[in-house]
């Protein structure tokens, strides 16, 4: 793949799941009503899914490298970045690093929320 239509592709994807979120996000909030994040929390689980299933795919039906991309940047990465989180933090675990696994988990969760508190209090 040209280095051109991968970015195309990569950009298509991103769309894709971008649009895909939100339909799995206004779906779920139909569901299960607006009293919870059941919107975010599908769009997590389910992405979280789908990257564990994509990613065995890619490695057990030869699926290119530029492939496997687009399919996890780009329609994942559009659809919900916390499956690459949860991916890399079973990676850790899998490859027996237990504590980067924890430690990788806790500074993400402690530091987006600090940094999400810090934007809303700088921009307030």
């Amino acid at each position: 793949m040209n280095h051109l239509l991968q970015i195309v592709a990569l950009a298509a994807a991103g769309a894709a799941g971008t649009l895909l979120r939100a339909g799995c996000t206004t779906a779920a909030v139909k569901l299960f009503g607006p009293s919870f994040p059941w919107g975010t929390l599908t769009a997590n689980v389910v992405g979280s899914f789908a990257f564990g299933a994509i990613y065995a795919l890619t490695r057990s039906r030869g699926i290119t490298p530029e492939q496997e991309t687009v399919l996890l940047v780009g329609l994942l990465g559009g659809f919900t970045s916390y499956s690459s989180f949860a991916f890399q933090s079973v990676e850790l675990l899998e490859s027996g690093r237990t504590a980067a696994a924890f430690a990788y988990m806790a500074f993400t969760n402690v530091a987006g929320l600090v940094a999400v508190w810090a934007g809303l209090r700088l921009c307030r």
